[in-house]
């Protein structure tokens, strides 16, 4: 039985779905200051945050349910033009793995 852990947005997350969405988080920050020294710039000149894809995701989170309907990514034409092939478990929704890996293909 996996251990269950509550976020703050009040939703259960399995303890190694939370590690491996923090692990994405901090290797993506990781590159963000590091682009940033390549261009001499402090990497809280690239962004405001570490994480712009995440911060897109909850942006277009409306329901706060933790995935993104076809309804939510319509705010998103390159993501909602390729919502079937993103949502790889087929359950009609993409979840944040689902949706980073759609935003890092151009």
């Amino acid at each position: 039985m996996q251990q269950r852990i509550r976020l703050a947005s009040a939703r259960r997350v399995s303890v190694s779905r939370a590690a491996a969405l923090v692990g994405m988080a901090v290797a993506l920050g990781g590159l963000v200051a590091t682009a940033a020294r390549a261009q001499g710039q402090a990497p809280a000149a690239m962004s405001a945050t570490a994480n712009p894809t995440a911060d897109m995701f909850v942006k277009a989170d409306a329901n706060r349910d933790g995935k993104l309907s076809r309804d939510e990514v319509k705010t998103l034409p390159a993501i909602a033009e390729k919502f079937d092939t993103l949502d790889k478990d087929k359950d009609g929704a993409l979840s944040a793995e689902e949706f980073a890996s759609g935003a890092a293909v151009r």
